[in-house]
C-alpha cells in the first residue's frame, strides 16, 4: 500500500526535475568539473493539504513513519523501524540565561537507538533501498553513520559494507561489526573510492555520499524532516527563531530546514527558523558564503582539517549546506577544539554527555552571541546529533583523573564538592 505523497527528485540548484529512482551522485544537468547539486524529493502538497484538512500530520505508525506521507518510501511493508524519534527536547535555562537569549532547548537526539540522529536517515535510506530492490548496503562514515546504515540493515536482512578510516573509535568499531556489517578501514579518500566502485560495478546502495563535492544520496535527509515535525509539537505548535545544528556534508542542516519550509506549505506555520551551522575552524563553508556573498563561487574547499569534532570534518562543502543557510537567512560558526571541549563539558554539567561534533553546537552558538547575532527575544533549539558514549577514548585527557582512595582513609574532603 502505498501512501507517500512523493512525486519525484528535483535539484536544489536548477530544479530539473526526475524520478523517484536510484539517483546517488547528484544533478547531472548543472553539474560541471568544479560544482555538483544534490536531489531532493518533491511532494504534491496540494493534495496532502486537502486530505489532511484540519488534522493532524502524524498518524499511526512506528518511530519516524507516524509522519510516511512526507517520507518518500512507497511500500508500506519497507517502514523499518527500531523505535527511533520520539526523543525529548529539555530546556536549558541556565544556558539561556548565559546567553541573554529568552528561551534554549536541546533536542535530545542521542536517544535514538544507535545513540544519534542518523538513525532517521538510515531508517529512510535503507527504506528506499527495499523500494529500488536492493541487495546490498554499503557507506563511507566516520563512524556514526556507518553504524546506524550496519543497524537498519540488520533489521531489513540485507548485508552491509562500512568503509571508514584511520581512528574510528573502538566502540564504533565494535558494534558495526556486532550488527552483521563488514568493517573495512582505508585511507580518508579511499573509502569513496571503494564505496563509488562498489556502486557502479557491483551494485550495491549506498548509505552516504561518496562522492568529491558531498551529494549525498537523495533520500536520507528526509528522515532528519521529522525532527522538525517533532520541534513543531513539542513547542505547542510555534516554530523556534533559531535552530542549531553541527555541518559536515549539510544533510541534518537541510533536513530539518526542510521539514519547516513543508509546514508552510501545508499552512501549519507561516514562518520557517534560522538556521545556524556549527562547524570547526578552517572547515569550508563559512568561507565558501562569504565568497558567494561576493560574487564568487558554490563550492569551498581546504587542503586538510584536524579537529577533535571528527564527524564533522569535512574538507569540501556541500551546496546543499550554502542553499539551507542562504533559504534560511541563516549564520555560520566556526568553532575551536577548545570550544568545542568547553562546551562538552557544560552540556555534561546539564546532564547531556554530547559528543564532541555534536557539542560544536552550544560552541557555535556562543560564537554568534559573541558576534551579537541573537535576539534577547529569541527562543533557540541545539540539535544534540549523537552521544558521548561512542568516543570516549578521545576524550580520556580533558578530563581529570579519577582519585586513588584508601578504605582505611577514605578522604572525605577530597571527594567533598567545591561550595
Amino acid at each position: 500500500m502505498n501512501t507517500s505523497f512523493a512525486t519525484g527528485l528535483r535539484c536544489l540548484r536548477c530544479d530539473t526535475r526526475s524520478p523517484l529512482g536510484p539517483s546517488f551522485e547528484g544533478c547531472t544537468a548543472c553539474a560541471t568539473d568544479d560544482f555538483r547539486s544534490g536531489l531532493t524529493p518533491v511532494y504534491d502538497y496540494a493534495a496532502l493539504k486537502e486530505a489532511l484538512g484540519d488534522g493532524p500530520l502524524e498518524e499511526r505508525g512506528e518511530g519516524i513513519w507516524r509522519y510516511r506521507r512526507l517520507l518518500p518510501v512507497t511500500a508500506r511493508e519497507h517502514e523499518l523501524s527500531l523505535g527511533e524519534g520520539h526523543t525529548p527536547l529539555l530546556p536549558m535555562p541556565r544556558l539561556a540565561s548565559e546567553l541573554g537569549v529568552a528561551e534554549l532547548w536541546l533536542k535530545d537526539e542521542a536517544r535514538n537507538p544507535t545513540l544519534s540522529f542518523k538513525d532517521r536517515n538510515a531508517a529512510v535510506t535503507v527504506g528506499k533501498a527495499l523500494d529500488l530492490g536492493a541487495r546490498t548496503i554499503v557507506a563511507s562514515s566516520s563512524g556514526n553513520h556507518g553504524l546506524a546504515a550496519a543497524a537498519y540493515s540488520a533489521r531489513a536482512g540485507l548485508p552491509c559494507v562500512v568503509v571508514t578510516y584511520a581512528g574510528i573509535s573502538p566502540a564504533l568499531s565494535l558494534m558495526i561489526r556486532g550488527y552483521g556489517a563488514r568493517l573495512g578501514i582505508t585511507t580518508r579518500e579511499g573509502r569513496w573510492e571503494i564505496v563509488g566502485a562498489g556502486v557502479r560495478t557491483r551494485g550495491w546502495f549506498p548509505a552516504t555520499n561518496f562522492t568529491d563535492i558531498p551529494t549525498s544520496s537523495a533520500y536520507g535527509h528526509e528522515g532528519y524532516k521529522t525532527i522538525a515535525y517533532e520541534l513543531f509539537d513539542q513547542l505547542a505548535g510555534t516554530v523556534p527563531d533559531l535552530v542549531v545544528v553541527p555541518v559536515g556534508n549539510g544533510e541534518g542542516l537541510f533536513g530539518v530546514w526542510k521539514g519547516f519550509s513543508e509546514l508552510a506549505l501545508l499552512g501549519r506555520t507561516a514562518s520557517t527558523p534560522r538556521m545556524l551551522a556549527a562547524e570547526p575552524a578552517g572547515a569550508p563553508l563559512a568561507g565558501v558564503l562569504a565568497a558567494h556573498s561576493a560574487g564568487g563561487g558554490l563550492i569551498g574547499r581546504v587542503r586538510s582539517l584536524t579537529t577533535v569534532a571528527r564527524g564533522i570534518g569535512g574538507t569540501v562543502s556541500s551546496y546543499m549546506s550554502l542553499f539551507t543557510i542562504q533559504a534560511s537567512d541563516g549564520l555560520v560558526a566556526q568553532v575551536s577544539d577548545a570550544d568545542v571541549l568547553t562546551a562538552q563539558r557544560d552540556l555534561a554539567h546539564e546532564g547531556i554527555f554530547a559528543e564532541p561534533a555534536s557539542a560544536a553546537a552550544l560552541a557555535a552558538l556562543r560564537v554568534a552571541a559573541g558576534r551579537g547575532d541573537l535576539a534577547r527575544a529569541a527562543t533557540i533549539v541545539l540539535v544534540n546529533t549523537s552521544s558521548g558514549l561512542k568516543g570516549l577514548d578521545s576524550l580520556v585527557d580533558s578530563y581529570d583523573p579519577p582519585l586513588t582512595l584508601s578504605a582505611a582513609d577514605p578522604a572525605l574532603e577530597l571527594l567533598s564538592p567545591a561550595p
